[in-house]
């Protein structure tokens, strides 16, 4: 292109701004003075009227023009989806004048209308901690927006969560194939859950189930391990399970899954059980002992160090001995599958879980009523798929086919014995 078209067609742009800011900006004083956000959204109105015009003279070609098939009809009010919220637009009308097919569709008001652009920043700005109440006022500020009132959104917000709710409690689970699956109870949503998160060979994390109720009890217990193994979890498989040291959740998962399930009890919630039977000012001390004893390499160096700590505590407390020794061989059984390094730490305790549930909890802190146990439920589940999103690799995870491999060896060893 030579210089001097090059500087004709500048100005023939400079001319068509010209033109064309008197349109965008009709008064500019006043613009300035009220902000752009009112003028911005009637931009936006007007782009989506002309896009729906375009379609219509696509389909049925200028005014007045005579067509053997679709015509013009008219206009009537609608609706189109803009920044999570709905707002008015005059939406042309096209019709067949005879036969059945009666009226044409337009592609583009569809589109702009699809659930998910409502939806999606609504589930994501409610389990963003933004209330209902907040949601709509948020939305409806410098828009003339329909159908954000505190009940509807409530409303838009259940419907948008029950078919992803639906859909995790149906998933299929075979294809995680889990290695290590943490079992924890969690008071949340004034309620009591039980919860399940599965650690694959790579060391990715997945939320395999939920139940409503106390890890103490069995029978919650025992639903929540048998709805896994119908959603596709090998009952013969061979698994290590994390639990909190629950012995109603030990004998489900024995029941289940029989010789192949190995348990490791929460390192973290012995020494927490221990701690409750001894006076305040001893609890700091017997804590690092007993973290210096499970730090040991070796099952047997383990069980030395808390042998000789078992005595110091019957000087102090004979129910803080008890509660030491209870399932005390369980909790080392990460040393028994010869676990080092940072899989053990990640493999110690049920901190996973404890840690997924702070994140649903901040994502339900503005939940202030549940219409059911559903309600709640759904809630808890929608909450946990959200964490579960931002879930990191399990630290050591390159240890994790060892692991399998140890669990293997373990299992059949135990077989043999029987």
């Amino acid at each position: 292109m030579n210089k001097s078209s090059h500087s004709s067609k500048k100005s023939a742009e400079q001319k068509a701004l010209k033109l064309l800011l008197p349109v965008l900006l009709p008064n500019f004083e006043e613009l300035i003075a009220n902000g752009i956000d009112e003028h911005l959204n009637e931009m936006k109105k007007a782009f989506l009227e002309k896009l729906m015009e375009s379609e219509v003279m696509e389909a049925v070609g200028a005014r007045h023009a005579r067509s053997n098939g679709p015509k013009r009809w008219g206009y009537e009010k609608g609706t189109a989806i803009v920044d999570a919220g709905k707002i008015e637009v005059v939406r042309p009308r096209v019709r067949f004048a005879r036969g059945l097919q009666g009226e044409v569709k337009l592609k583009s008001y569809a589109a702009m209308n699809r659930a998910e652009l409502l939806d999606g920043p609504l589930t994501q700005a409610i389990l963003g901690g933004v209330s209902t109440r907040a949601y709509a006022r948020i939305v409806s500020r410098n828009l003339k927006a329909k159908g954000i009132k505190k009940s509807t959104v409530s409303r838009r917000m259940i419907a948008a969560t029950k078919p992803v709710v639906d859909q995790f409690l149906k998933k299929d689970i075979s294809k995680l194939a889990p290695v290590a699956i943490f079992i924890d109870g969690v008071h949340v949503g004034g309620s009591q859950s039980i919860a399940a998160i599965g650690v694959d060979v790579n060391g990715r994390k997945h939320v395999l189930g939920l139940r409503l109720g106390a890890s103490e009890n069995e029978v919650v217990c025992r639903d929540l391990l048998r709805d896994l193994v119908l959603r596709g979890l090998d009952a013969d498989g061979y698994y290590l399970f994390i639990i909190d040291g629950s012995k109603a959740l030990a004998s489900a998962i024995r029941t289940v899954f029989g010789p192949n399930a190995l348990i490791q009890r929460c390192q973290e919630h012995k020494i927490r059980d221990v701690e409750a039977y001894l006076p305040f000012r001893q609890r700091a001390s017997f804590r690092q002992k007993m973290i210096a004893a499970y730090a040991q390499k070796t099952e047997r160096s383990a069980l030395n160090k808390l042998s000789k700590l078992q005595t110091e505590v019957g000087l102090v407390s004979q129910k803080a001995v008890t509660a030491l020794t209870e399932g005390l061989h369980e909790t080392l059984t990460v040393h028994r599958l010869s676990v080092t390094g940072s899989l053990r730490t990640s493999l110690r305790t049920t901190n996973i879980i404890e840690s997924a549930f702070s994140s649903v909890r901040r994502y339900m802190g503005r939940v202030k009523r549940f219409q059911s146990e559903e309600h709640r439920d759904m809630w808890t589940i929608a909450s946990l798929l959200e964490a579960e999103k931002h879930f990191r690799i399990l630290l050591g995870h390159r240890q994790i086919s060892d692991l399998k491999k140890a669990l293997k060896r373990s299992c059949e060893k135990t077989k043999q014995k029987i």
